[in-house]
């Protein structure tokens, strides 16, 4: 996929990055999250599926008291 940043032209490669997300007014980093990732400028893209898993997650990681945890299938 062509990137979307503008003046860049770069194509999207499978990758994975560091997600930073607000739940529940905390912020949690997930580390090993599959995206789109621009080799050139460094912009991601998250599928669709990424975000309903990272969503279904949230819930289930918010009661521990870490702050970071991998991406997990």
């Amino acid at each position: 996929m062509k990137c979307q940043t503008p003046e860049c032209t770069g194509e999207h490669e499978a990758g994975t990055i560091s997600h930073q997300v607000i739940y529940r007014e905390r912020t949690f980093v997930i580390h090993h999250v599959p995206a789109d990732v621009c080799p050139e400028c460094g912009e991601a893209v998250l599928s669709q599926e990424t975000i309903f898993h990272i969503e279904s997650l949230l819930p289930r990681k918010a009661r521990s008291k870490k702050d970071a945890f991998a991406y997990e299938v």
